[in-house]
């Protein structure tokens, strides 16, 4: 038996699979606020699924973040785990080999492994969610460096061109450090940005009094109020914010993904999180991304997920069965 575990900033997903890769068991719970409860409810879980199967499975862990050669865990948006030894605590809680990796590495494994970038050569992932996770795949196994930070394709920078086509584009600092990564852009919580910079920008626009900020100087992102789903309904039902806002969300995107496809040429891209459940989002970013390429070079599909949002602890529990 595999265990796969998906731990978000917000949830925590857990699945049971066979050898044969089918699904046997799943939860989903909050992502506990301490790791001393998050440890706990991993421990009853896997004890619970040992006895269940009556067996000693196999567990992999996937989270959005870095794990350092130390074996200590870097993920700012889950505080319970942020700066702990996850993978050596679990270990000798649960007296077996523990591994983990970033969650969109996890993600991308699974679609690699009979799912929508089975027959690709070499092969991409960008997960929008709380923030942008990326993986590389090539000939079934995951690129990655000894810091483990290959992928990180949330930040890096937006196109240039993106800020004179949309003059009303902020600058938004990231929590990185830097100002205009991807991620600030194209993530849920960049789309809700997004979204309240231009409802601001509206108000000011009728305040002659209130100062406007130039793009020489990095905006911080302000006070999220609407969502990403709602922002994307107001947008169908008509709203001009709203369809201003959608607009300029797929352009940032589709020339990030041209930019990735000029610098690795993958076969496909497969996009997961939250935002990637959105079926128009494909026709619409497909359509896009050529006006951002290098002349005569073509595009790579941009495809929705096949294992949906089971590809997370689906990948997890895979990344158990290969460092068997």
């Amino acid at each position: 038996m595999y265990y796969g575990i998906d731990i978000g900033g917000s949830k925590v997903a857990w699945a049971v699979f066979d050898e044969q890769g089918q699904e046997l068991a799943r939860q989903v719970c909050p992502t506990p606020h301490s790791y001393t409860s998050l440890r706990q409810l991993i421990h009853a879980w896997v004890k619970e699924a040992d006895g269940s199967w009556h067996t000693k499975g196999r567990l992999g862990i996937g989270f959005p973040g870095v794990r350092e050669s130390s074996g200590r865990v870097l993920a700012a948006n889950v505080p319970s785990i942020h700066g702990q030894y996850l993978t050596a605590d679990l270990a000798q809680d649960l007296d077996r080999c523990v591994v983990a990796d970033n969650d969109a590495n996890c993600f991308l494994l699974s679609e690699s492994v009979g799912g929508a970038a089975a027959d690709a050569k070499l092969a991409l992932a960008l997960t929008l969610g709380t923030g942008v996770g990326g993986a590389v795949i090539h000939q079934g196994k995951l690129v990655n460096s000894a810091r483990g930070s290959s992928g990180e394709f949330g930040h890096g920078g937006i196109q240039a061109s993106l800020l004179a086509r949309y003059p009303n584009l902020p600058l938004f600092t990231c929590g990185c450090g830097q100002v205009g990564c991807l991620e600030t852009y194209v993530s849920g919580t960049g789309l809700a940005n997004l979204y309240q910079h231009l409802v601001n920008s509206a108000g000011q626009a009728t305040s002659p009094s209130t100062p406007v900020a130039t793009k020489a100087v990095a905006t911080k992102p302000v006070s999220v109020k609407l969502a990403g789903p709602a922002i994307i309904r107001a947008w169908q039902q008509g709203e001009a914010l709203a369809a201003e806002c959608v607009d300029m969300y797929v352009d940032i995107l589709a020339s990030a993904l041209a930019n990735l496809m000029t610098q690795l040429d993958p076969d496909i891209v497969v996009l997961g999180g939250g935002l990637s459940e959105q079926a128009w989002l494909y026709e619409q970013l497909n359509a896009r991304i050529p006006k951002y390429l290098m002349r005569q070079m073509s595009a790579a599909p941009v495809v929705a997920a096949h294992f949906g949002g089971s590809g997370g602890v689906r990948g997890a529990a895979l990344l158990a069965k290969c460092g068997a």
